[in-house]
C-alpha cells in the first residue's frame, strides 16, 4: 500500500515550504516534491505604476534579500531611461555594489549562524530539540556573538546607504539616492560602536576555516548525503569571475562542464524558458 509523508512547514529557510514524499507499496521513495506555498504575483501588480516605483515595490518580496531585487529592478529601469547600468558614475556604481555585498553579508550570516550551525555543531543525530540557534548560544556564546555582530554590521551597511535596514530606498533611474559621509564610513571603519570591517574580515576566514575542517572530518557524508546534480548558473566579470552585480551569464552542468559561455543578461530569454507546475508557485526555468 502506497502513502505519502508530508513536512509542513519546512522549517529553518528563508521563506514558506512544504515537502511531500510519496512511497511505494515496498516503501521505497516513488516520489518528492518542494512546494512554494505563498503566492507573489508581483509581476502582475506592479503593471500600471510609475516605472521609478519598481525598486521601492518589488524588494518587499522578501525580507532577507530585499536589496538584490532592489537593485535588479533599479538597473532595468537604467535601461528605460536610456543609461546603461554599466555607464554610471563610478562612485554609484561603487555605492549600488557595496549596499548589495552588506546584504550578502548579513544573508550568509544570517543562514550559517541562525539556521546552519545548530546541524553542524550538535550532529545530525542530535535531538531535535536541541538543533536550534538558541542552544548554538547556550553552549557556545562567543560564537553566537559573532554571528550576531556579523549579521548586523552588513545591516548597518544597507541601513547606512538606504535608509533603513529592511527595505530602504537606495537606487533611482541613472544613479544612487545618496552618498555616503565620512563619519558614516568611518562608523564601520573604527571599530567603536561596532566591531570594524577589519574584524569582520577575521571572523570570516575563520568561519571559512571552520567549514573547511568541517568537510575533512565529514568526507563520508560527500556523495552519499543531499548530492543534487544540476545545473548552476551564475554572472561572471570580463575575467571569468564570479560576480553578484552585473556580467555576463554563465552556465555549467554538474560536472562543471560550460553549457553557456558569457552571454549578455539581456540575451536570457534567447536561452531559457520558464514553466509553472500545479503543485508550486515557483517557476521552473
Amino acid at each position: 500500500m502506497s502513502r505519502k509523508i508530508t513536512i509542513d512547514p519546512v522549517t529553518r529557510v528563508e521563506g514558506h515550504g512544504r515537502v511531500t514524499i510519496h512511497l511505494d507499496e515496498y516503501g521505497k521513495v516513488q516520489d518528492s516534491f518542494f512546494h512554494i506555498v505563498e503566492f507573489r504575483g508581483f509581476e502582475r501588480f506592479i503593471q500600471g505604476h510609475p516605472y521609478w516605483e519598481a525598486p521601492v515595490l518589488v524588494q518587499r518580496l522578501c525580507g532577507i534579500c530585499p536589496v538584490s531585487h532592489h537593485l535588479a529592478a533599479a538597473k532595468a529601469i537604467d535601461q528605460l531611461v536610456g543609461i546603461d547600468p554599466r555607464d554610471l558614475a563610478p562612485a554609484a556604481t561603487k555605492l549600488r555594489r557595496l549596499l548589495h555585498y552588506g546584504q550578502i553579508f548579513q544573508s550568509h550570516a544570517l543562514h550559517f549562524f541562525y539556521l546552519a550551525s545548530p546541524d553542524l555543531l550538535f550532529g545530525m543525530d542530535a535531538p531535535i530539540e536541541k538543533r536550534n540557534v538558541m542552544a548554538v548560544a547556550i553552549e557556545n556564546k562567543e560564537l553566537a556573538r559573532k554571528g550576531i555582530l556579523m549579521r548586523k554590521f552588513g545591516q548597518e551597511i544597507i541601513k547606512a546607504i538606504a535608509g533603513k535596514r529592511i527595505h530602504g530606498v537606495a537606487a533611482v533611474p541613472g544613479g544612487m539616492h545618496k552618498t555616503l559621509d565620512p563619519a558614516e564610513r568611518e562608523f564601520f571603519l573604527s571599530g567603536k560602536e561596532i566591531p570594524s570591517i577589519d574584524t569582520m574580515i577575521t571572523w570570516s576566514l575563520e568561519v571559512i576555516q571552520f567549514i573547511k575542517a568541517y568537510h575533512e572530518k565529514n568526507k563520508r557524508l560527500m556523495g552519499t548525503f543531499a548530492q543534487f546534480p544540476s545545473g548552476h548558473l551564475g554572472m561572471v566579470d570580463a575575467a571569468g569571475n564570479l560576480d553578484f552585480y552585473d556580467g555576463n551569464l554563465r552556465a555549467i552542468d554538474s560536472e562543471g562542464n560550460l553549457t553557456l559561455a558569457d552571454v549578455a543578461t539581456d540575451g536570457y530569454e534567447s536561452y531559457f524558458s520558464e514553466a509553472i507546475e500545479r503543485w508550486s508557485y515557483m517557476k521552473f526555468p
